[in-house]
């Protein structure tokens, strides 16, 4: 019995970690996924569309090298009941902004919150996870996000479209990032229902600076950067992509990839703690290849959707090990550090893709870009894991 409860992976602070999660998640589909369109509703051209886009995750990778020392050494659970409430400003900032110069400030402000939530709630996630648990934890822990991917693309398209068509050209964007706000809103409530995570131990944690990057994480950020790179194009060039196609339904590929996701993550993520993450990421990035060039060959929403079942089952696999890896690279009080420098690797992948691809996408179209940039991100991920792995296998906790 005592072990059993041990081992479960729905204690309170987990559960807590999970509901703020899917909440942001939520603000983050709902909005994101517009980013690029309202960009140009504003006025702004192919290369600045993607500088916008992009730009979130730049501000991030910028902001890491403070947040990291600052969540390792400093209270969670005030932090985070910083950071979100820095998302609701955000958002009404975004709901504000009615020119470039205003909404780059917002998008400014969007990107320092980042810095901190998403290495945040990772740590917080994986302390509550007992090691045997932890490939299914972070799998189940996905999920929230995968629940929201299925949900939070359609949703903000129907607020946009309602908005536009009711208070006019415009009011529909300002809409969904009304909606964005309120729910970071909400997540405050699990957040101050959080336990408080206990300080950490004299002597445990280095000097700040130390706190910054972990050398053993690196590698396997690396990956996750890459990795990045190339799901980013999804979330952000979709929409425009299928309208350039006159496809019509096309939130649909994100509520087919958020099924199977929500499939795949939790079951990929016991089958990598049965037989190791390298056994599961390998064949995952090798799927995520697939969908890239089922996407850019397509030209009707089925073949769409098939690219998004290939999205799901190789996103929903690779993911989950890869931040597994991570974690397990470093002893349990330096995980804040290891989530810290992962969401570098994430960071820098948002912020590079939709940079890279609108500049691809400038000069062939939208097929080449998932083409060139999708395939080739993700086929230098598996280049990178086959080489480092055997090194990397020997230091895991």
């Amino acid at each position: 019995m005592d072990e059993k409860k041990k081992l479960t992976i729905w204690t309170k602070g987990f559960t807590c970690a999970f509901l703020a999660n899917c909440c942001l998640c939520f603000s983050q589909h709902i909005v994101n996924t517009l980013i690029s369109t309202y960009a140009v509703y504003l006025g702004a051209g192919a290369v600045l569309m993607g500088t916008i886009t992009g730009m979130y995750y730049g501000i991030a990778f910028a902001v890491r090298p403070f947040s990291g020392p600052i969540i390792t050494s400093m209270d969670k659970k005030n932090i985070m009941l910083f950071t979100y409430a820095l998302g609701v400003i955000t958002n009404i900032a975004y709901v504000l902004s009615g020119n470039i110069p205003m909404f780059i400030v917002s998008r400014f402000l969007h990107g320092v919150q980042f810095a901190f939530v998403g290495s945040l709630n990772l740590t917080l996630a994986s302390d509550s996870l007992p090691r045997e648990k932890l490939g299914s934890g972070l799998g189940v822990f996905g999920m929230g996000s995968a629940l929201t991917t299925a949900i939070g693309p359609g949703v903000g398209i129907a607020i946009r479209d309602f908005g536009n068509t009711t208070w006019g050209d415009g009011m529909g964007y300002k809409a969904v990032f009304g909606v964005a706000a309120i729910t970071m809103l909400i997540a405050l409530v699990p957040i101050a229902l959080m336990p408080r995570p206990p300080k950490p131990e004299k002597g445990k944690t280095e000097v700040w600076y130390k706190n910054i990057i972990s050398a053993p994480t690196i590698f396997p950020a690396v990956i996750m950067c890459l990795v990045s790179m190339g799901s980013i194009l999804f979330t952000s060039y979709m929409v425009p992509y299928a309208e350039t196609l006159g496809i019509q339904n096309i939130a649909l590929f994100f509520t087919v990839y958020a099924i199977f996701l929500l499939g795949a993550r939790p079951i990929f993520g016991r089958i990598s703690d049965a037989v190791g993450p390298n056994k599961v990421l390998i064949p995952g990035l090798v799927i995520f290849v697939g969908a890239f060039v089922v996407v850019c060959f397509g030209r009707s929403l089925p073949v769409m959707l098939g690219g998004a079942v290939l999205y799901a089952l190789g996103f929903g696999s690779a993911n989950p090990a890869i931040q597994t890896i991570c974690v397990r690279s470093v002893p349990a009080e330096r995980r804040g550090v290891a989530s810290n420098t992962t969401y570098f690797g994430i960071d820098l992948g948002y912020f590079a893709g939709p940079l890279i691809g609108s500049m691809v996408y400038k000069a062939l179209g939208y097929s080449y870009m998932y083409l060139l940039c999708g395939v080739g991100s993700t086929v230098l991920a598996l280049l990178v894991f086959v080489a480092i792995w055997p090194k990397l296998k020997k230091n895991l906790y």
